[in-house]
């Protein structure tokens, strides 16, 4: 089983590539190059970005705070150790009989 393996790849070896690959690295700088001005231009998009990160946080803040405070002002219906929970399984089975 080695020896198949070892002669295969000796095989493709000397087969050598099905093209060229000296394209290859001007190809690869040249993406990198592009991918550098790209992120050359994010400056300019970087003060809309930080309002819309700033804007977000200020009506989620609000939101929550307003929210927060609704629901402290509404009385609870339901409480776990409260003696008068209308849904209580006690409560509901003994209204049956």
């Amino acid at each position: 089983m080695g020896r198949g393996l070892d002669s295969e790849l000796k095989a493709l070896k000397a087969a050598g590539p099905e093209r060229s690959l000296d394209y290859l690295e001007p190809a690869v700088w040249r993406r990198i190059e592009a991918a550098r001005e790209a992120r050359s231009m994010d400056w300019i998009v970087l003060p809309v970005r930080a309002a819309a990160v700033i804007v977000a946080l200020g009506v989620g803040v609000a939101g929550g705070g307003f929210a927060a405070s609704a629901a402290a002002s509404d009385p609870q219906e339901i409480s776990v150790f409260s003696i008068d929970s209308r849904l209580a399984p006690s409560t509901l089975l003994d209204d049956q009989g």
